[in-house]
């Protein structure tokens, strides 16, 4: 429009200064060629044709013609446009701004010894610390100009729509609930309504965070005594697992000593009795041995004769048990000589 009028006043006064002319009875006006010239005023019309939109922004078109803020929104780029339409140019860039709003939690309701739900109070107010990023997208972006006028969102109105938001959701737990892990329920809900309720303005809420939430000292405090005997009753629990493990090892180390003792012995045995077995033998060969032939059979009648008799000059088996065991004994020795060895016959061997 601004445009216009001063091509208009423009091209007035060069037509009708390119049209005067002067003689000796004075001043006329006249048409000529050259008054013609006048209408290149309308030139300076053509910038106006023309509506540059930036980065990161969105053209809101107003057409005074035509009903004045236009539905179809310009997108970033160089538009054409009549000279009668304007275009307002909104930021689409993520904006964050942080509000301290005060909310009423809801009213606490406990069981009683009768298994009945009963009221013990409650609906205490709580101040929470809150951020909000929201944008203004393309598609909304005229409803967003009708609301607010601009590019700006008057803080007045965000807290507004940010505390009823806020409010519906915090009045659905106690003060409690929310300090003891159902904050993120309360955000989460109040988040969801707020996507609605600004959409509303042409606004789109892309997160919502609660920063703190500020309940009085009194009752902080109880919610870190409630934490504190927690944790006190986990550790507590934990330690009496532990001294049940540490009881079942012990218990199951005694077992296992026990039956390593039993084991060791049943085995001790058991060598003690194979070696004896061994050994039997071993006497009963080297005695029999004396009484084998070149073929290496045994004469019956040699070891009869000589066990009635002695006859022969052959040992008798105690002789032979004798020089097994010593032999055995040396083999076995651990270097020490003991002072007195009884001997299996009961006899005593005292060393020199």
């Amino acid at each position: 429009m601004t445009a216009i009028i001063i091509a208009i006043l423009l091209f007035a006064g060069l037509f009708i200064g390119l049209s005067l002319k002067q003689n000796t009875a004075g001043v006329y006006f006249k048409l000529r060629a050259r008054s013609y010239l006048a209408f290149l005023a309308f030139l300076v019309i053509i910038p106006s044709l023309f509506a540059q939109v930036n980065a990161n922004e969105v053209g809101i078109v107003y057409d005074p013609l035509n009903g004045g803020i236009q539905d179809v929104a310009l997108n970033e780029g160089l538009h054409v446009k009549t000279p009668l339409q304007q275009v307002k140019t909104i930021s689409t860039k993520l904006r964050e701004e942080s509000y301290t709003v005060t909310a009423q939690t809801g009213i606490i309701i406990r069981e009683n010894s009768e298994g009945e739900l009963e009221e013990t109070g409650g609906g205490q107010w709580a101040t929470y610390q809150v951020t909000i990023q929201y944008k203004v997208e393309v598609h909304n972006a005229h409803t967003f100009y009708r609301q607010f006028g601009g590019d700006v969102i008057p803080a007045s109105t965000m807290e507004a729509r940010l505390r009823e938001a806020l409010q519906s959701n915090s009045v659905e737990q106690d003060i409690f609930s929310i300090l003891k892990g159902g904050l993120n329920e309360v955000r989460s809900g109040t988040e969801v309504d707020l996507q609605e309720s600004l959409q509303e303005l042409g606004v789109t809420v892309e997160a919502f965070i609660i920063l703190d939430v500020d309940a009085g000292d009194e009752i902080e405090q109880v919610v870190r005594d409630e934490a504190t005997a927690a944790k006190q009753k986990e550790i507590a629990s934990k330690e009496q697992e532990s001294e049940l493990i540490r009881q079942e090892t012990k218990r199951l180390s005694a077992e296992i000593e026990a039956l390593t003792v039993v084991i060791e012995a049943d085995a001790q045995a058991e060598a003690q009795r194979i070696l004896n077995s061994v050994t039997a033998s071993a006497i009963y060969t080297m005695y029999e041995g004396q009484f084998l032939d070149d073929l290496g059979i045994l004469n019956d009648t040699l070891k009869l004769e000589f066990e009635l008799n002695g006859t022969g000059g052959y040992l008798t088996i105690q002789e032979v048990s004798d020089i097994v065991l010593k032999q055995l004994y040396y083999d076995t020795w651990d270097g020490v000589l003991p002072t007195v060895i009884t001997g299996s016959d009961g006899s005593i061997i005292i060393q020199p």
